[in-house]
């Protein structure tokens, strides 16, 4: 009789350790030692962040999408909160700081989050992880 490999983190998991820049997989927080540099392989278990060709994309539309969901919340709240004279020149610069200070502050946890993401929808493949990390293998006792 042979014991299952780790159980599969479930989804929610997934996505926590995935908005906390750890490993979908191991769940190591090792995988952003500095804060714009992401690990390509969790030295771990074994996981590649970039499991395909192209994977990198879908991380920046999710840093695309939260950062322009900032640069609105900060044009409307600063027109809200000064109207009717609105400082359009100081609008204008508090805009562009928060879509660079977002755009590189989110950059680590959207190749996290978006490689949580692709694992909840496409399982791990064979050898692709540590075999212990790996639900897939089956060990003899």
């Amino acid at each position: 009789m042979g014991a299952r490999g780790a159980a599969h983190p479930s989804k929610k998991v997934m996505l926590l350790r995935g908005l906390t820049g750890r490993c979908a997989v191991c769940g190591t927080t090792r995988l952003t030692p500095r804060w714009i540099v992401v690990r390509a392989i969790c030295r771990r278990c074994g996981f590649n962040v970039e499991r395909k060709e192209g994977h990198f994309v879908g991380a920046v539309g999710m840093n695309t999408i939260v950062t322009a969901g900032a640069i609105l919340a900060t044009v409307l709240g600063g027109a809200a909160l000064t109207a009717p004279d609105i400082p359009v020149v100081g609008l204008v610069l508090a805009t562009v700081g928060v879509a660079v200070g977002v755009s590189m502050l989110f950059f680590p946890i959207s190749k996290t989050l978006w490689s949580a993401i692709d694992l909840m929808f496409v399982d791990l493949e064979p050898g692709e992880v540590d075999p212990r990390y790996d639900p897939s293998v089956t060990f003899e006792a």
